[in-house]
């Protein structure tokens, strides 16, 4: 039995535009987040349209991300939101500006209040272990975070560069077979 899972990250905010890390400060998407995943929907809506499930990281720029994807592809259930997919906490960084400075110290786990990478992998996979088992050979939506989706795919591929650039709506596929996840693609738009 086969599991789907399609992790997609939410659209754009301001603080995405200007370069600040978010974390699990609580920002709204912008006029280009909302286009970005009302692109994510067409894309489902040409390319796959039939999901089981939609659930959603409980910060409003990926639960509203989860909206606008839920009308387009008419999944009427109520979106499910549980914290398990909420953003890497960053601690004292967040709201500064990711230079190459910033990330230097986060790669290196130097910033105090961070969520340590070992954390952040073992906390995706688990996510997308527990979805498998609450909804076998179902096909899932996730709307998520950056941080989140590069945590699952280092932890599957060793060889994955964590500072490759995710795009905002980019949907990101998973199948689960027989307990172990396997990535389909990854960082795919319109």
């Amino acid at each position: 039995m086969i599991t789907t899972i399609c992790l997609i990250r939410h659209g754009q905010t301001d603080w995405n535009k200007q370069g600040l890390v978010q974390g699990t400060t609580n920002n709204q998407l912008n006029e280009i987040g909302i286009k970005q995943a009302n692109d994510a929907a067409d894309f489902l809506l040409e390319n796959d349209p039939t999901w089981d499930v939609i659930l959603s990281s409980p910060l409003s720029r990926a639960y509203d991300t989860a909206v606008i994807i839920a009308k387009k592809l008419n999944l009427s259930q109520k979106i499910k939101t549980d914290p398990i997919f909420i953003e890497r906490q960053f601690g004292i960084a967040e709201g500064k500006v990711l230079d190459k400075a910033m990330y230097k110290e986060i790669f290196e786990e130097r910033v105090e209040g961070l969520e340590s990478l070992h954390n952040l992998q073992q906390r995706g996979l688990s996510a997308l272990m527990a979805v498998a088992k609450a909804y076998p050979g179902k096909k899932i939506i996730i709307t998520t975070h950056s941080q989140f989706i590069k945590g699952v795919l280092s932890a599957l591929d060793s060889s994955f560069n964590f500072t490759m650039y995710l795009k905002n709506s980019s949907l990101n596929y998973f199948a689960i077979i027989d307990d172990q996840i396997k990535i389909l693609k990854y960082n795919i738009t319109k």
